[in-house]
Protein backbone atom coordinates (compact mmCIF):
# COMPACT_ATOMS: atom_id res chain seq x y z
CA UNK A 1 0.00 0.00 0.00
CA UNK A 2 2.84 2.49 0.75
CA UNK A 3 4.81 1.54 -2.25
CA UNK A 4 1.34 2.80 -4.38
CA UNK A 5 0.78 5.61 -1.76
CA UNK A 6 4.15 6.79 -3.40
CA UNK A 7 3.00 6.31 -7.09
CA UNK A 8 1.95 9.99 -8.26
CA UNK A 9 -0.32 8.53 -10.75
CA UNK A 10 -2.37 6.63 -8.29
CA UNK A 11 -2.35 9.73 -5.92
CA UNK A 12 -3.63 11.78 -8.63
CA UNK A 13 -6.30 9.15 -9.52
CA UNK A 14 -7.28 8.63 -5.83
CA UNK A 15 -7.62 12.39 -5.23
CA UNK A 16 -10.05 12.69 -8.50
CA UNK A 17 -12.29 9.43 -6.95
CA UNK A 18 -12.24 10.97 -3.53
CA UNK A 19 -13.10 14.65 -5.03
CA UNK A 20 -15.77 13.31 -7.28
CA UNK A 21 -17.42 10.62 -4.19
CA UNK A 22 -17.22 13.89 -2.13
CA UNK A 23 -19.60 16.28 -4.60
CA UNK A 24 -21.72 14.03 -5.69
CA UNK A 25 -22.59 13.25 -1.64
CA UNK A 26 -22.97 16.64 -1.28
CA UNK A 27 -25.30 17.15 -4.28
CA UNK A 28 -27.40 14.11 -2.78
CA UNK A 29 -27.21 15.58 0.65
CA UNK A 30 -28.37 19.20 -0.84
CA UNK A 31 -31.52 17.31 -2.65
CA UNK A 32 -32.62 15.97 0.25
CA UNK A 33 -32.64 19.05 2.74
CA UNK A 34 -34.23 21.26 -0.13
CA UNK A 35 -36.75 18.69 -1.42
CA UNK A 36 -39.56 18.89 -3.57
CA UNK A 37 -40.05 23.03 -4.51
CA UNK A 38 -42.67 22.36 -7.32
CA UNK A 39 -46.41 23.40 -6.50
CA UNK A 40 -49.02 20.76 -6.47
CA UNK A 41 -51.76 21.24 -8.02
CA UNK A 42 -54.18 18.36 -6.92
CA UNK A 43 -57.23 19.60 -4.76
CA UNK A 44 -56.78 19.46 -1.08
CA UNK A 45 -58.77 17.02 1.09
CA UNK A 46 -60.71 18.67 3.72
CA UNK A 47 -62.13 17.31 6.25
CA UNK A 48 -65.71 19.12 5.88
CA UNK A 49 -69.30 17.96 5.18
CA UNK A 50 -70.20 18.29 1.49
CA UNK A 51 -71.78 21.23 0.34
CA UNK A 52 -75.31 20.02 -0.88
CA UNK A 53 -77.61 22.32 -2.59
CA UNK A 54 -81.58 22.64 -1.20
CA UNK A 55 -84.20 24.42 -2.73
CA UNK A 56 -85.19 27.30 -1.50
CA UNK A 57 -88.39 27.37 0.59
CA UNK A 58 -91.16 28.17 -2.33
CA UNK A 59 -93.54 31.30 -1.93
CA UNK A 60 -96.98 31.20 -2.42
CA UNK A 61 -97.73 34.42 -4.45
CA UNK A 62 -101.30 35.96 -3.57
CA UNK A 63 -103.09 38.36 -5.79
CA UNK A 64 -101.56 41.32 -4.31
CA UNK A 65 -98.04 40.15 -5.25
CA UNK A 66 -99.12 39.19 -8.55
CA UNK A 67 -100.46 42.28 -9.29
CA UNK A 68 -97.32 44.25 -7.84
CA UNK A 69 -95.03 41.79 -9.69
CA UNK A 70 -97.09 42.41 -13.32
CA UNK A 71 -97.03 46.19 -12.41
CA UNK A 72 -93.21 46.54 -11.76
CA UNK A 73 -92.26 44.32 -14.71
CA UNK A 74 -94.87 46.81 -16.76
CA UNK A 75 -92.73 49.18 -15.75
CA UNK A 76 -89.59 48.24 -16.32
CA UNK A 77 -89.75 47.44 -20.10
CA UNK A 78 -92.06 50.70 -20.63
CA UNK A 79 -88.90 52.73 -19.08
CA UNK A 80 -85.57 50.96 -19.43
CA UNK A 81 -86.20 48.00 -22.05
CA UNK A 82 -88.17 50.53 -24.18
CA UNK A 83 -85.21 53.41 -23.63
CA UNK A 84 -87.81 55.93 -22.04
CA UNK A 85 -87.46 57.90 -18.95
CA UNK A 86 -84.51 56.01 -17.64
CA UNK A 87 -84.64 58.65 -14.83
CA UNK A 88 -87.80 56.64 -13.19
CA UNK A 89 -86.42 53.30 -13.58
CA UNK A 90 -83.25 53.47 -11.76
CA UNK A 91 -84.67 53.09 -8.57
CA UNK A 92 -86.19 49.69 -9.94
CA UNK A 93 -83.01 48.00 -10.09
CA UNK A 94 -81.39 45.56 -7.44
CA UNK A 95 -78.01 45.61 -6.74
CA UNK A 96 -77.27 42.82 -9.39
CA UNK A 97 -78.38 45.43 -11.80
CA UNK A 98 -76.65 48.10 -10.46
CA UNK A 99 -72.89 46.70 -10.40
CA UNK A 100 -70.59 47.73 -12.97
CA UNK A 101 -72.49 51.36 -13.73
CA UNK A 102 -73.27 54.42 -12.67
CA UNK A 103 -76.38 56.60 -12.64
CA UNK A 104 -74.87 58.37 -15.48
CA UNK A 105 -74.06 56.15 -17.21
CA UNK A 106 -77.68 54.42 -16.92
CA UNK A 107 -79.19 57.53 -18.19
CA UNK A 108 -77.07 57.97 -21.27
CA UNK A 109 -78.84 54.55 -22.50
CA UNK A 110 -75.62 52.34 -22.29
CA UNK A 111 -76.37 50.42 -19.63
CA UNK A 112 -76.74 46.35 -19.39
CA UNK A 113 -80.30 45.98 -20.03
CA UNK A 114 -81.36 44.30 -23.09
CA UNK A 115 -83.58 46.59 -25.39
CA UNK A 116 -86.97 46.22 -27.19
CA UNK A 117 -89.12 48.14 -28.65
CA UNK A 118 -91.69 47.90 -26.26
CA UNK A 119 -95.49 48.66 -25.28
CA UNK A 120 -96.20 46.50 -23.22
CA UNK A 121 -96.77 42.42 -22.05
CA UNK A 122 -98.86 40.12 -24.18
CA UNK A 123 -98.66 37.18 -22.03
CA UNK A 124 -96.86 35.87 -18.51
CA UNK A 125 -96.27 33.12 -16.56
CA UNK A 126 -94.13 32.40 -13.10
CA UNK A 127 -91.12 30.51 -14.20
CA UNK A 128 -90.41 29.88 -9.89
CA UNK A 129 -91.34 31.68 -6.94
CA UNK A 130 -88.97 31.17 -3.93
CA UNK A 131 -89.04 33.02 -0.82
CA UNK A 132 -88.47 36.88 -1.84
CA UNK A 133 -87.37 35.86 -5.43
CA UNK A 134 -89.25 35.03 -8.57
CA UNK A 135 -88.49 34.73 -12.20
CA UNK A 136 -91.60 35.21 -14.35
CA UNK A 137 -91.52 34.76 -18.62
CA UNK A 138 -93.05 37.48 -19.98
CA UNK A 139 -94.37 37.48 -23.90
CA UNK A 140 -93.51 41.37 -24.77
CA UNK A 141 -95.11 43.45 -27.41
CA UNK A 142 -93.27 45.49 -29.70
CA UNK A 143 -94.33 49.20 -31.25
CA UNK A 144 -96.49 49.22 -33.96
CA UNK A 145 -94.03 51.29 -35.83
CA UNK A 146 -90.97 49.07 -35.56
CA UNK A 147 -89.84 45.75 -37.25
CA UNK A 148 -90.48 43.72 -34.39
CA UNK A 149 -93.92 42.24 -33.35
CA UNK A 150 -93.17 40.95 -30.11
CA UNK A 151 -90.07 38.80 -28.27
CA UNK A 152 -90.04 36.54 -24.93
CA UNK A 153 -87.75 37.89 -21.86
CA UNK A 154 -87.26 36.29 -18.56
CA UNK A 155 -87.17 38.72 -15.68
CA UNK A 156 -86.16 38.35 -12.15
CA UNK A 157 -87.55 40.01 -8.85
CA UNK A 158 -86.39 40.00 -5.81
CA UNK A 159 -87.07 41.55 -2.20
CA UNK A 160 -84.13 42.65 -0.30
CA UNK A 161 -83.45 43.99 2.80
CA UNK A 162 -83.11 47.76 2.63
CA UNK A 163 -86.32 47.16 0.56
CA UNK A 164 -88.55 44.34 2.02
CA UNK A 165 -91.66 45.66 0.40
CA UNK A 166 -90.45 46.45 -2.81
CA UNK A 167 -89.82 44.18 -6.08
CA UNK A 168 -86.77 44.83 -7.85
CA UNK A 169 -85.38 43.77 -10.67
CA UNK A 170 -82.46 41.20 -10.66
CA UNK A 171 -82.07 40.17 -13.99
CA UNK A 172 -83.61 40.92 -17.52
CA UNK A 173 -82.68 38.51 -20.33
CA UNK A 174 -83.59 37.39 -23.95
CA UNK A 175 -85.92 34.00 -23.90
CA UNK A 176 -85.18 32.05 -27.03
CA UNK A 177 -84.17 33.20 -30.72
CA UNK A 178 -86.00 35.64 -32.69
CA UNK A 179 -87.24 34.34 -35.84
CA UNK A 180 -89.42 34.68 -38.74
CA UNK A 181 -92.79 35.16 -36.75
CA UNK A 182 -91.51 37.94 -34.48
CA UNK A 183 -89.62 39.98 -37.65
CA UNK A 184 -92.25 41.69 -39.47
CA UNK A 185 -90.05 42.21 -42.15
CA UNK A 186 -89.56 38.44 -42.67
CA UNK A 187 -92.56 37.16 -42.03
CA UNK A 188 -94.01 39.61 -45.00
CA UNK A 189 -91.04 38.56 -47.04
CA UNK A 190 -91.81 36.16 -49.99
CA UNK A 191 -90.84 32.63 -49.84
CA UNK A 192 -87.40 31.77 -51.98
CA UNK A 193 -88.27 29.55 -55.02
CA UNK A 194 -87.25 26.35 -54.75
CA UNK A 195 -83.99 25.17 -55.44
CA UNK A 196 -83.36 23.03 -58.80
CA UNK A 197 -80.44 20.94 -58.86
CA UNK A 198 -78.93 21.39 -62.39
CA UNK A 199 -76.02 19.17 -63.33
CA UNK A 200 -73.99 20.57 -66.26
CA UNK A 201 -73.59 18.33 -69.62
CA UNK A 202 -69.32 18.74 -69.22
CA UNK A 203 -69.74 16.79 -65.69
CA UNK A 204 -70.91 14.27 -66.90
CA UNK A 205 -67.94 13.28 -69.68
CA UNK A 206 -65.32 13.10 -66.73
CA UNK A 207 -66.86 9.73 -65.36
CA UNK A 208 -67.57 8.58 -68.90
CA UNK A 209 -63.81 9.56 -69.74
CA UNK A 210 -63.27 7.42 -67.21
CA UNK A 211 -64.82 4.37 -67.42
CA UNK A 212 -63.65 4.35 -71.44
CA UNK A 213 -59.93 4.98 -70.39
CA UNK A 214 -60.50 2.20 -67.55
CA UNK A 215 -62.15 -0.77 -70.55
CA UNK A 216 -59.23 0.24 -72.97
CA UNK A 217 -56.76 -0.06 -70.36
CA UNK A 218 -58.19 -3.49 -69.55
CA UNK A 219 -58.54 -4.76 -73.26
CA UNK A 220 -54.80 -3.75 -73.99
CA UNK A 221 -53.73 -5.45 -70.87
CA UNK A 222 -55.56 -8.77 -72.40
CA UNK A 223 -54.56 -7.91 -75.80
CA UNK A 224 -50.70 -7.59 -74.73
CA UNK A 225 -50.87 -10.78 -72.07
CA UNK A 226 -52.46 -13.28 -75.32
CA UNK A 227 -49.45 -12.07 -77.57
CA UNK A 228 -47.00 -12.68 -74.91
CA UNK A 229 -48.43 -16.42 -73.98
CA UNK A 230 -48.43 -17.26 -77.45
CA UNK A 231 -44.91 -15.97 -78.36
CA UNK A 232 -44.02 -17.83 -74.99
CA UNK A 233 -45.75 -20.95 -76.41
CA UNK A 234 -43.79 -20.66 -79.89
CA UNK A 235 -40.77 -20.59 -78.10
CA UNK A 236 -41.10 -23.24 -76.07
CA UNK A 237 -41.58 -25.53 -79.17
CA UNK A 238 -38.77 -24.16 -80.77
CA UNK A 239 -36.55 -25.29 -77.46
CA UNK A 240 -38.31 -28.39 -77.85
CA UNK A 241 -37.31 -29.03 -81.95
CA UNK A 242 -40.83 -29.19 -82.67
CA UNK A 243 -42.19 -27.60 -85.75
CA UNK A 244 -45.86 -27.13 -87.66
CA UNK A 245 -45.07 -30.02 -89.52
CA UNK A 246 -43.61 -32.27 -86.87
CA UNK A 247 -45.25 -35.40 -85.32
CA UNK A 248 -44.26 -35.91 -81.82
CA UNK A 249 -44.91 -39.61 -83.14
Amino acid sequence: MTARLSSPRFRRRLFWGVGSLAVLAGAAIGAILVGNTGRSNQTPLIDKPAWVYREPAKMRLTKTDRHDLFITASLFIRTAVARKHLDSAWNMLGPEMKAGQTRKSWDTGNNNVVPFPAIGIANWSILYAYRNDVAIDLGVVGDPHSDWAGKTFTIELKHYKSQPHDWLVASWVPKGIGGAGQIKSVAAAPLPPPTVATVNAKWLLAPLGILGLLVLSLAGWGIRSAIKQRRAAKRYAKLLGYNSSSNPS
